[in-house]
This record gives C-alpha cells, sequence and structure tokens, in this order.
C-alpha cells in the first residue's frame, strides 16, 4: 500500500496524482459510487482500506 504523508486516506487531489487523472475525474467517480469516499466537511476522503489501488489503476486505464 502507497502512503502519502502517513495518512490512512487520499484526498481527492491526491488520490488524483496516484491514478494520473484529474480531480474532477476522481470526484465524479466519487459522487457515482465507483470510489468508496466520505464526505467530511466540504471535502471528500477515500480511506485506503475502502479502495484497491491495483485494480483502480487498471479500471481507470480502460475507461
Amino acid at each position: 500500500m502507497i502512503e502519502i504523508n502517513g495518512k490512512d486516506y487520499y484526498t481527492i487531489k491526491e488520490l488524483a496524482e496516484v491514478l494520473k487523472i484529474s480531480r474532477i475525474s476522481v470526484f465524479k467517480r466519487v459522487r457515482q459510487g465507483s470510489i468508496i469516499g466520505q464526505k467530511i466537511g466540504r471535502d471528500f476522503v477515500i480511506f485506503k482500506r475502502d479502495i484497491d489501488l491495483g485494480k483502480l489503476k487498471s479500471i481507470v486505464k480502460h475507461n
């Protein structure tokens, strides 16, 4: 598992950087439910335990 800044979650921006896609694309996937995210205040966070980066990277490359 990749850790960014020792946190157990990604922000939309951090996950976009890891997946090499735009923040808007990550946000759309969170809103659609294909990426599980939780809204905290005004921001969404994606807990590392809720995603499989390898699988997610392959899905993103095909779409």
